[in-house]
């Protein structure tokens, strides 16, 4: 039981987020109304791979974006989200989510 709690924990999870790493934003309006209850959201990594489950988030990555309107209006209920990697490879698991890229 230690050893997969361990591994949840070295896993990245996200719910209800907005994140824009390396993005230039200009004249946009970006909006999470997301509401998420009563779910679960899980992401274990066993091996070398990544493993990321999001619920309910905005996750914008190198982008460039510019008068633009972004909204999230997700509702998750009741839901299992889950992202397992056991080898090399990134596993990621998106629900009610925007991934830009």
């Amino acid at each position: 039981m230690r050893k997969v709690m361990t591994m949840a924990v070295l896993g990245l999870f996200v719910s209800g987020s907005v994140f824009a790493a390396g993005s230039e934003i200009k004249g946009s309006t970006i909006t999470n109304e997301s509401q998420v209850k009563e779910a679960a959201n899980l992401a274990i990594s066993t091996g070398a791979g990544e493993a990321v489950a999001n619920q309910g988030s905005i996750k914008i990555k190198g982008a460039k974006i510019s008068d633009s309107n972004i909204t999230n209006k997700s509702k998750v209920e009741r839901a299992a989200n889950l992202a397992i990697s056991t080898g090399v490879g990134d596993t990621r698991a998106n629900q009610g989510s925007i991934d830009i890229e």
